[in-house]
């Protein structure tokens, strides 16, 4: 009986736990989140770049399709522009709410600019930018949704990534269907061992 309970109760929480309608925007300009710079060490070279940020030093990795190097706080090619850039925190148990870049490009074109959630679900879209200008951008999380890598593809040959700031870094935390799921879990895996228990009693 206590079984049945506690799955009548599981399937009520689900049913009550719908999803927040979250969202994740890219839009031009600058954020007006409470942001922390990136920061990095000048000089550093390869495919894959640390950076740093916020009063934690949370690791922040670069990723891109050819080598990269850090210049005066800008990501650069080491040869020539890029075209590919791909940002994340470097412990997959964390994310963030906001961001803000400026990318110099050499050409007028478009940038291809995609934030992930903690689930893999794509926002984002195409933007015009204009060559040999800055182009801001920000993203932004809003109703309990969380960020966790942003993905930039050019048309327009990137010269630099600059001006990198994050903000709202935290753990992931469950959405309430997670939660429901977890409690119901729990309460069927507990009342299966009442049962058991009260079964090698008789």
């Amino acid at each position: 009986m206590k079984l049945r309970s506690t799955l009548v109760a599981g399937a009520l929480a689900l049913a009550f736990a719908s999803p927040a309608f979250a969202n994740i925007t890219v839009l031009t300009g600058a954020s007006d989140a409470d942001l922390d710079t990136v920061t990095f060490n000048d000089g550093d070279t390869g495919f894959f770049l640390p950076g740093t940020v916020g009063p934690t030093a949370a690791e922040v990795t670069f990723n891109g399709a050819e080598a990269l190097v850090i210049d005066s706080q800008r990501i650069e090619a080491a040869a020539g522009t890029y075209n590919f850039l791909l940002f994340t925190l470097a412990d997959a148990g964390l994310t963030f709410t906001a961001a803000e870049f400026n990318l110099n490009t050499a050409l007028d074109g478009f940038t291809s600019i995609f934030a992930y959630d903690q689930f893999g679900n794509q926002f984002g879209g195409d933007f015009a930018v204009a060559g040999a200008g800055s182009n801001i951008f920000n993203v932004a999380a809003t109703d309990g949704q969380v960020i966790q890598s942003i993905v930039l593809m050019s048309s327009a040959a990137l010269d630099d990534v600059g001006d990198i700031r994050l903000g709202g870094i935290a753990g992931i935390v469950p959405e309430p269907t997670s939660w429901a799921m977890m409690i119901l879990g729990f309460g069927a895996a507990g009342a299966v061992l009442r049962q058991r228990r009260r079964t090698a009693a008789l």
